[in-house]
């Protein structure tokens, strides 16, 4: 009962406190930038704003859905995640299923699932982390696979992965990243799962019904994702990518 109060009023309000603190330092100034490291930081803690927000109107089914092609803008957020991270491109492998995966569910809440998942990987990854994302259909149903080769959970700990408000990172979080996926999936009729062993990385699958359309929607551009520095591009990967200048 304390988690859906908090998630339905007090997360929202939150979330909004810190976009109202963090926007100085977040302005445009090119006389007077910050040091790298606040600007990194104040990234990291707008990407906490984004995820409390995200969490909480998914929580109270405040979101709508609309037809979206699942690969073609799980590829075009996945080709703009390998411009900006620190790591080589490479790291992040990923195989387009090339025919449309019409699904209705909200855009801006898969983008922030979807680059929490590869953030997360890359956080837990160690020194050289190499993730892999296949999108696929099954059936009826659009699915994306993400493996990763971290450090895994322990079988005690993966109840409790997916609870939100759990993390185990020294940096500012809420512990919201595979909650969110958990949470999204139900919303929108789909299921998240995930299989790990400490030391061997770990495996997780997002699968959402498809959907009939007269229609392929438009995808998403990733020039445009890249082009807005506050884009969930950079807030979702800041942790791990090179912020724009």
């Amino acid at each position: 009962m304390l988690l859906s109060a908090f998630c339905s009023d007090a997360g929202l309000r939150m979330a909004g406190a810190l976009r109202t603190e963090l926007a100085p330092f977040l302005a445009a100034d090119p006389l007077h930038p910050l040091r790298p490291e606040l600007l990194q930081a104040a990234y990291r803690m707008l990407r906490c704003a984004e995820n409390l927000e995200c969490y909480s109107a998914l929580h109270e089914n405040l979101l709508k859905a609309k037809i979206i092609d699942f690969s073609a803008d799980c590829s075009a957020v996945i080709h703009a995640a390998q411009e900006v991270l620190c790591s080589a491109p490479n790291n992040l492998r990923f195989n387009h299923y090339t025919a449309a995966l019409p699904v209705a569910v909200n855009q801006s809440a898969l983008i922030t699932v979807l680059l929490n998942l590869i953030c997360n990987s890359l956080l837990y990854g160690g020194a050289h982390p190499v993730i892999s994302i296949h999108i696929m259909r099954q059936g009826g149903r659009a699915v994306l696979i993400l493996s990763d080769n971290g450090l895994g959970i322990p079988l005690h700990r993966q109840h409790r992965a997916l609870q939100p408000f759990e993390s185990n990172s020294h940096l500012p979080s809420f512990g919201l990243g595979l909650p969110l996926a958990s949470l999204f999936a139900r919303r929108f009729k789909g299921t998240f799962t995930i299989e790990s062993q400490p030391g061997k990385g770990l495996r997780a699958a997002l699968s959402l019904p498809l959907c009939n359309t007269a229609k392929t929607p438009t995808p998403l551009d990733s020039a445009a994702l890249l082009a807005d520095r506050f884009s969930p591009i950079y807030t979702q990967l800041s942790p791990r990518c090179i912020l724009p200048e």
